[in-house]
């Protein structure tokens, strides 16, 4: 692990108060690495905290009010968004079936109780060392690790988003460029030209209309 990158974010899981504590006070005690530890005393909170935290490693107790460890450490494997978090089962099941169980919920390492801290630490750098390539594609943004991006206009609407928002105004229309100065001026002179060039046709066909009454009257005079 790199010395100068951020601490790794370890949730410890477990409804009993007494190992919840005893684990989380020893695991904000080691120096090499220093981890930063959050908590949680069930299965529901463990996986609201993974959601918000995207933490690099999850010590979880299998059995726990709400969501067991092992539905816990299921849907850790089927968010993509936490591919990185490496899982360390606490367990009271003994070796055998911890081997056979393990892998079918996607769990890294486990850990038979009772433990000694020795054997714990152990298993956590183990976890942590295969999943460093992995956890530093994910992007370190404090403690809401899950945020909106960040708007690159200062009201907050800007570029194709305020044209967005303008179309959808006018319905889905398109709105036109309002002309200025020597454009402005071009678009009168060639309405005015439209303007007179109508006008004149008017004329002319009043004009030819009145000249064939006129000369269907004279028609008229001549046949008396």
């Amino acid at each position: 692990m790199k010395s100068n990158a951020a601490p790794p974010v370890v949730l410890v899981a477990d409804d009993e108060p007494t190992m919840l504590e005893l684990v989380t006070r020893h695991l904000r005690s080691i120096e090499q690495p220093k981890l930063e530890v959050i908590e949680a005393s069930d299965g529901d909170e463990a996986w609201r905290l993974a959601r918000e935290r995207l933490p690099d490693l999850v010590v979880l107790d299998v059995m726990m009010p709400g969501m067991s460890g092992w539905e816990v450490c299921r849907k850790i494997r089927q968010d993509s968004a936490l591919a990185h978090t490496g899982v360390l089962m606490l367990t009271g099941m003994g070796e055998s079936l911890n081997e056979a169980t393990s892998p079918l919920f996607g769990a890294d390492e486990y850990i038979d109780k009772p433990f000694d801290f020795e054997r714990l630490d152990e298993k956590i750098v183990s976890v942590l060392d295969r999943r460093a390539a992995q956890r530093e594609a994910v992007p370190r943004l404090g403690s809401g690790a899950r945020t909106a991006m960040p708007s690159h206009s200062g009201n907050g609407v800007g570029g194709p988003a305020k044209a967005a928002a303008r179309a959808s105004a006018l319905g889905g229309r398109k709105s036109k460029p309002k002309p200025v100065g020597k454009q402005q001026t071009k678009l009168k002179q060639r309405k005015s030209a439209k303007a007179e060039k109508k006008g004149k046709r008017t004329m002319a066909a009043k004009k030819a209309k009145k000249a064939k009454k006129a000369k269907k009257g004279a028609k008229k005079g001549k046949k008396k």
